[in-house]
This record gives C-alpha cells, structure tokens and sequence, in this order.
C-alpha cells in the first residue's frame, strides 16, 4: 500500500512540476514595460509570465484605453516579440523549445478577474510543433484578437 502512495506522490509532483508559472523579468520585457507606461498614463501594472509552452503578458489599465491606445499598444508589443527576444525568455526559464503562443490580456476596470481585450500571437501557424517547415512558422508576425466563444 505505501508503495502505491509514493508512486501516487511522485507523479502529482510530476504533474505540478511541468505547469509551474515563472515571472518573466528580463531585459527586453523592462524595456517594454517602460515603453507601455510612457505611452499611456492608465496603465498600472505590466506583467510578464511563462507557463509551458505559452508566454503571457497582462496589462492592467486604470480606464478604457482609446482605439489609438488599443494599436499603439499592439504596435509596441508587435515590435517586442521577435524570435530572437521571445527565444531570450525561453533561455531565461530554460526552456529549449519555441515559445508556442504570445498571450497579451488588458484589464481596464476593477474586476481583476476579467479580461476586457484579449490578443495573441503565435510561432507556429498550425498545432503541429514538429512541423519546422517555412510554411508552418508564423514567427509571431501576426496578432490576432481573442473573441469570447
């Protein structure tokens, strides 16, 4: 009976392991997150995280931010994730795989918990991950918005 608990522990262990978030605190996202916050007064917070395989990236606004804020906003962000600075983070948390999706979240009222605009970008342009081929890298080119489903 003990023997089946150790195993039973072992893999939660496993389990929880492989979904652990990491802050993501790296030159490039500082750079950003003082790009963001000189572009507009309402953002509060920026905040950068990592949970395999995906990258997340949340901003926190005091206000609905303005159509112009909106792509100023996706233009910054746009011109952060590059292969090479999203491959930096990945080295940061010593990843050794393509960061799959670039997650970006804005909240811009009171309730934490919900998200009010919802964007991401992508490495590749199906699921297939094994697939390197050109036609199957999307090199994080192209933000889309997430609509609720």
């Amino acid at each position: 009976m003990n023997k089946w608990i150790v195993i039973l522990v072992c893999f939660l262990l496993f389990a929880t392991g492989c979904s652990t978030t990491h802050n993501i605190n790296t030159d490039t996202t500082k750079e950003l997150t003082k790009s963001l916050k000189e572009l507009s007064p309402s953002i509060e917070r920026v905040q950068f995280t990592f949970t395999r395989p995906n990258l997340s990236c949340r901003i926190d606004m005091r206000n609905e931010p303005s159509k112009e804020e909106l792509e100023s906003i996706l233009m910054e962000m746009d011109e952060f994730s590059t292969v090479d600075n999203i491959n930096e983070i990945a080295r940061s948390v010593k990843w050794g795989l393509e960061i799959s999706n670039i997650y970006l979240d804005i909240n811009t009222d009171q309730n934490k918990k919900t998200i009010e605009h919802a964007y991401y970008a992508r490495y590749f342009k199906t699921s297939d991950a094994s697939d390197h081929s050109d036609t199957n890298i999307e090199g994080y080119g192209t933000w889309y918005e997430l609509t609720e489903q």
